[in-house]
């Protein structure tokens, strides 16, 4: 940042009664200069409290309304005279009495003018009520008093609603400006920006010309070549403004490997620029990058934290809870059980029994039994078989009123056998009812009973079932990103640096779908399909110089999924060579995942190619060659043809 001179603006509290045209009342010392435009209402002072060390109460335009006086009305006249001695040995500039009822409170009136003047203060008197006297002088002192500087080197746009000042690297600083005013974002100006301070806090960014006027255009200066842009002409007055409010500086920065680049967005870093810190980001420039998607990415998420909510915060407090969680659970899922809390939120069961247990009792098998012969006392499939003496047991208004059908005493016998056995949980379908007795045995056993919402047995079975299979077969976590482009799931894989995740982030900025990004955990399911879904925290992404995102605050829901089968690998690597035709074809080959060869194709990434684009071309021709066309084959089929009509009209000639 090159800041440019600036001239510092003060009034003298002469100037301000002229302006104000308000009676005066007391006059202290007049040419007292005032260089900033704060406003102090008393309060503290008239019940005891003087803290002369406030920059706010000693230098501030002080103003008393009605409520003081009212105040001070109800206190004796020693206790009020104490009161006034102490708060006008503050020595603050200036006095604004703000009230229109003089004669009610004549007596506190005169008491506040005479030790006013015994303490040589300036008082004046307004006729207006509190709010509209404060907002007046307020309005006169922004005016006169404001803080302004010109900043050289920022591009100056608004994303969004944020107002960003972008600088470093020129020529991105510049492609990325144009880029982003294409995406209808738009430029408030490109070089010489006039900042001023209206508030405290608040900074705002002006064109240093008078775009008043029709006929002055906004313009990009590029200092490489000494050519002029027209904003205006090129992308219509819509594309412009002419100030906006200061929120965020983004600093571009040609990547350079060996420097660290916030990667979880906890570090707060800053520009100062009139004394106001302003939040920054410091963005690697590097092929691969769409520079355009991280800066619009960046100004959403700078919305967001405005909104209190800190995505990388957040993360990272789930993220320690998870492990908490874990360690909690760590010798049980050592063997390879599953907390039946779990279940109950996976399928979403409305505990009625046994709520105090979700956490300690384990499902450790895939077996789901529906007890019908269980019922009738034949208990030996459970004696012999550890799988089936702890599994899910399911109940409909079927097995309650096969137990109806037996007297009392064979139906107790019955249950005896049945329950001496240690299920981890029954369910009931939607509409089962369940008898007294069933309840009084389900808690004297210490045994979870839940309801689901489907009202089939049958369903039921095989929802578990299948959760239950995929959750205990085998898994394997991969580095990489798991979006869904097409429908097709794919598994964005590369080395660290190459732009996954930028690559990730502009196809869900193109409307397609992320399911889980760094770390994916990939299952078998019993279709013998390979499910991908977050290995931590779903719907999160890491960016270089942003940090932690979340693309479900930012994107919606649509922008998400909680898992995929995985269809495809795409490895991106960096193209050495520029000649593009050293690579023109997919290498394509497969990997093995769980047993299972899925399709991989190498994709390389070079400055000129944008990876966002090849991946959705490369999942397009994928579909087309699954639909029977295969374009390669036509191509060469194509070539073969056109050389046999060559030669034959060569042969007539």
């Amino acid at each position: 940042m090159i800041a440019m001179s600036k001239t510092p603006k003060v009034m003298k509290i002469i100037d301000i009664i002229r302006e104000l045209n308000f009676k005066v009342l007391s006059e202290g010392n007049t040419d007292k200069i005032i260089d900033k435009s704060n406003i102090y209402q008393i309060g503290y002072e008239l019940v005891g409290i003087f803290d002369y060390s406030k920059e706010e109460v000693s230098e501030s335009v002080h103003v008393c309304g009605e409520k003081e006086f009212l105040y001070l009305s109800t206190l004796d006249e020693k206790s009020r005279t104490f009161i006034l001695e102490n708060y006008f040995s503050c020595k603050f500039p200036l006095l604004i009495l703000a009230i229109d009822n003089g004669d009610f409170y004549n007596k506190i009136y005169k008491e506040m003018i005479r030790v006013g003047k015994k303490h040589a203060i300036n008082i004046i008197e307004s006729k207006m009520k509190t709010a509209e006297t404060i907002r007046v002088v307020k309005s006169l002192l922004l005016k006169n008093l404001v803080q302004e500087v010109m900043l050289q080197g920022y591009m100056f746009l608004e994303i969004y609603g944020i107002g960003a000042l972008i600088t470093g690297y020129e020529q991105a600083k510049i492609g990325v400006t144009l880029e982003l005013l294409e995406r209808g974002h738009r430029l408030v100006t490109d070089n010489n920006i006039i900042v001023k301070r209206l508030a405290e806090n608040e900074l705002e960014g002006y064109n240093r010309l008078d775009k008043s006027l029709d006929e002055s255009h906004f313009f990009i200066s590029n200092k490489k070549d000494n050519t002029k842009i027209d904003v205006t002409t090129q992308f219509g007055i819509k594309a412009t403004r002419g100030s906006k409010k200061i929120d965020i500086v983004i600093v571009l920065e040609e990547w350079n490997g060996k420097k660290f680049y916030d990667r979880l967005g906890l570090d707060e870093l800053s520009e100062e620029i009139l004394g106001e810190k302003i939040p920054k980001l410091v963005l690697p420039v590097k092929k691969g990058r769409n520079l355009a998607v991280l800066l619009e990415t960046a100004a959403v998420n700078t919305r967001l934290k405005k909104m209190g909510e800190s995505s990388a915060e957040y993360f990272v407090k789930k993220s320690k809870e998870i492990i908490e969680e874990n360690k909690k659970y760590r010798g049980d899922i050592m063997k390879r059980g599953i907390p039946v809390r779990v279940l109950k939120n996976e399928f979403a069961l409305k505990v009625i029994k046994g709520e105090e247990l979700l956490d300690t009792t384990y499902v450790t098998t895939t077996t789901i039994n529906r007890p019908i012969l269980s019922l009738s006392g034949f208990t030996k499939i459970y004696e012999n078989n550890e799988d089936e003496a702890t599994s899910i047991q399911i109940f409909s208004n079927d097995e309650f009123m096969y137990l109806d059908t037996f007297t009392e005493e064979d139906r107790i016998k019955n249950l005896s056998k049945y329950f001496q056995f240690k299920f981890p949980l029954f369910v009931l379908t939607v509409n089962a009812n369940v008898p007294e007795y069933f309840l009084k045995l389900v808690e004297e056993h210490n045994i979870i009973l839940c309801r689901t919402p489907y009202r089939k047995a049958s369903q039921v079975v095989a929802n578990f079932n299948g959760y239950l299979e995929t959750y205990f077969s085998s898994n394997v976590s991969m580095h990489g990103v798991f979006v869904e482009l097409y429908g097709f799931g794919v598994l964005i894989t590369g080395k660290s640096g190459v732009g996954k995740s930028e690559t990730a982030l502009e196809l869900i900025h193109r409307g397609h779908r992320l399911i889980a990004d760094d770390l994916v955990k990939f299952n078998k399911d019993t279709n013998n399909n390979i499910i991908g879904r977050a290995s931590i925290l779903p719907y999160f992404m890491e960016i270089r110089g942003l940090g932690i995102i979340d693309i479900k605050a930012l994107y919606g829901l649509r922008a998400v999924r909680i898992l995929k089968r995985l269809d495809m690998i795409l490895e991106l690597k960096e193209q050495e060579n520029d000649d593009y035709l050293t690579s023109v074809n997919y290498e394509q080959t497969t990997e093995e995942i769980l047993g299972k060869q899925i399709q991989k194709i190498v994709l390389y990434i070079s400055s000129g190619r944008n990876a966002a684009a090849m991946a959705e071309i490369t999942v397009m021709n994928v579909m087309a060659k699954m639909l029977g066309h295969d374009p390669n084959k036509l191509y060469q089929e194509g070539l073969e043809r056109l050389t046999s009509e060559e030669r034959k009209l060569i042969k007539e000639n």
